[in-house]
């Protein structure tokens, strides 16, 4: 059998091998790979040919190494399960694309100790730098940690803004306006029993930045403003459909006076959809129900959820470019910005159109 040689399919196509292949230098190869201008038409297209054919994939190490960067940013979440977190994960990835970089996702759930490894940069640095949802680590590790390993754009609540370490940004959204927003929104439809269902019972739910407080406390500032009764408090065990679907029979079996409800996030709000269905309490006429993060399921909810919005892609697509500024050498002091939200009103929080709508008599 006469040997010719390896195969480049069954290794790992260099720049060497297209270079080789086509006669040209491998700057010109590197060139073509990077989008750099200064290549001719046809000899582009060649390369760009040969690529496909031979299936070459730049190698991040290489790349790193010859540029300072390797195109990817490492998107720190608590969960990969929940809806939120997966329909973050992708506007990330999309906006990231945009930007010509890669997302590596990596999850938080095994616990404090992960989000730990995070903070030092991991068991190794991965990446160019970290988008990072801190949920279980104590606010005051932040405060304490002096800099960053990495450039790093915080998201989420459990930040200290005016602690933030050298080396990062972070973008927020203002929960408690935002379920002010929403709860306002109810009082003007002339809800006067209004409930927050969405309390949580671990530890980092009662640090004074978790979003489960910051949104009750938003029901609470809009109904204390309005000179309106203070919220019936309801726990829940998760935030999640079957919470809701608990919790919402025992807050209207202890509170049946309740005309208006204010959910956590959509996950509980779809979750009380339900619950009131099976109760057989019409919604909106007897009780308005708004949910929070207006993930793809809350259209199609009967009747369909009405929602604050937190524009996953406006706050991914402000990360991305505080977060490329640092990894491009922007060491300046952290910065604080507020990404939007607006409240989509839907059908389970609009005024019923008329006296029979609106459920009859009260229990």
């Amino acid at each position: 059998m006469t040997d010719v040689g390896p195969d480049p399919r069954r290794r790992n196509v260099t720049m060497r091998d297209i270079a080789e292949q086509l006669g040209v230098s491998i700057k010109t190869v590197s060139n073509v790979v990077n989008e750099r201008p200064n290549v001719g038409p046809r000899t582009r297209e060649r390369v760009q040919q040969t690529i496909r054919e031979l299936n070459y994939r730049p190698q991040v190490g290489a790349q790193q190494m010859r540029t300072g960067t390797s195109g990817l940013i490492t998107l720190a979440i608590p969960s990969l399960a929940g809806t939120y977190f997966s329909e973050l994960a992708q506007a990330f990835a999309d906006e990231a694309q945009r930007r010509r970089r890669s997302i590596m996702l990596h999850s938080t759930a095994a616990g404090r100790e992960e989000e730990h490894s995070v903070l030092a940069g991991f068991t190794r640095v991965l990446g160019d730098g970290v988008v990072f949802n801190p949920l279980q680590i104590g606010e005051d590790v932040l405060a304490q940690l002096g800099r960053t390993i990495q450039p790093t754009v915080f998201i989420g609540e459990h930040v200290e803004e005016h602690a933030l370490p050298a080396g990062s940004d972070y973008v927020r959204t203002d929960n408690r306006r935002a379920a002010q927003e929403a709860t306002v929104h109810l009082l003007g439809l002339g809800r006067s029993r209004i409930a927050y269902l969405g309390m949580l019972g671990t530890a980092e739910a009662r640090q004074a930045h978790s979003t489960s407080r910051l949104r009750r406390d938003g029901v609470r500032r809009a109904l204390a403003e309005a000179g309106a009764p203070a919220p019936v408090v309801q726990d829940v065990s998760t935030w999640s459909p079957e919470g809701g679907l608990s919790a919402v029979r025992t807050l209207m079996e202890e509170h049946p006076e309740v005309d208006g409800i204010v959910c956590g996030n959509d996950d509980l709000a779809r979750g009380v959809l339900l619950g009131l269905r099976m109760l057989g309490i019409d919604v909106p006429g007897r009780v308005a129900v708004i949910g929070y993060d207006d993930i793809h399921e809350s259209s199609l909810t009967t009747p369909p959820l009405a929602t604050v919005d937190p524009d996953r892609r406006a706050l991914a697509a402000t990360v991305l470019d505080l977060l490329i500024e640092r990894i491009g050498g922007y060491d300046g002091p952290p910065r604080v910005i507020e990404a939007p939200f607006r409240l989509v009103v839907r059908g389970s929080a609009r005024q019923p159109r008329s006296r029979q709508e609106a459920g009859g008599p009260r229990r």
